[in-house]
């Protein structure tokens, strides 16, 4: 059964689309039916990582996913369907989803990557919701740590907000906002006063931070301080939030990326062993690892 990933950024350049690309023909390379999706808001760059002349980008997203117009890849079990945000705007993301479960299930692809770009909305939240694991691209500085901050924040009021309303809760929260400031400096607290002021919502109160299935690649690592701080970023977001997040893997975003990028050119295509393959390979272990616990499969 096909496994969707959902890939992004809260802070665009922290390479998500790069990286995607590589780690997509990878998989191919190794045998995987993979197909790759542009959901970018404007318009994606998937296409040009894989050599694809712009006119391939694709016009229109068809009603079911078993008449999707895929575009042949220069690689071998790798297919590619670009703009899945159609121009009329009409649908999301996560609508399309949701319409092409039935067929998705049947497919015969093993993996479907979403490149989401790096626009933070409802549809993202969606997406993340509704996909099997989902990876947040950043990079180990304070403008990127900020926009995650950002993205975190956001995705849980917008759970929060759901919870609420399903449970008619929205007085509780706000009553704890107004007198209980003395312990509410974090939304994991506010999560922990919810669970005892009505046990028996405490299950559906968790699910707002543990249904998050999101694991946190961190791209322009130069130094062993760089290392530190990703690995105190996920013991703070958890602390802070209640998010479980994974350690997906590290990209050092050396000169062969920007070679690969100007010449159009993937990385795996021409370098099969060194630092960024080999962070490819660690990655792929990840995700594998994800779906063990989840659904029992290697991948």
């Amino acid at each position: 059964m096909v496994k969707v990933i959902a890939t992004f950024s809260p802070k665009g350049g922290s390479g998500t689309s790069v990286v995607t690309a590589n780690l997509a023909i990878f998989l191919a390379q190794k045998g995987k039916k993979v197909l790759l999706m542009d959901a970018a808001p404007n318009g994606g760059t998937l296409h040009t990582y894989l050599n694809l002349p712009s006119y391939a980008v694709s016009d229109e997203v068809a009603e079911h996913f078993s008449i999707l117009p895929l575009i042949s890849s220069d690689y071998q079990n790798l297919s590619f369907f670009s703009n899945l945000k159609d121009r009329n705007g009409t649908l999301k993301v996560s609508e399309h989803l949701l319409r092409w479960e039935a067929e998705l299930k049947q497919s015969q692809f093993d993996f479907l990557f979403i490149d989401m770009g790096s626009k933070i909305d409802n549809d993202l939240f969606d997406v993340i919701n509704i996909a099997d694991y989902s990876v947040m691209f950043m990079c180990p500085d304070p403008v990127s740590i900020e926009k995650s901050n950002f993205f975190f924040r956001e995705i849980f009021n917008y759970r929060l907000k759901n919870v609420e309303i399903k449970y008619d809760l929205a007085f509780t929260v706000q009553n704890f906002k107004r007198t209980r400031k003395d312990i509410l400096f974090t939304p994991r607290n506010l999560l922990l006063l919810l669970s005892q002021a009505v046990p028996k919502n405490s299950a559906h109160i968790a699910e707002i931070v543990n249904n998050v299935k999101l694991g946190i690649i961190f791209n322009g690592m130069r130094s062993s301080s760089d290392r530190e701080t990703a690995a105190l970023y996920q013991l703070v977001i958890k602390n802070s939030y209640g998010f479980e997040t994974g350690f997906a893997g590290d990209m050092a975003y050396s000169d062969v990326i920007t070679s690969s990028i100007q010449n159009m050119k993937p990385v795996v295509t021409f370098e099969k062993n060194g630092e960024f393959v080999d962070s490819l390979d660690n990655i792929a272990s990840f995700l594998s690892q994800q779906f063990i616990q989840k659904k029992g499969a290697a991948l």
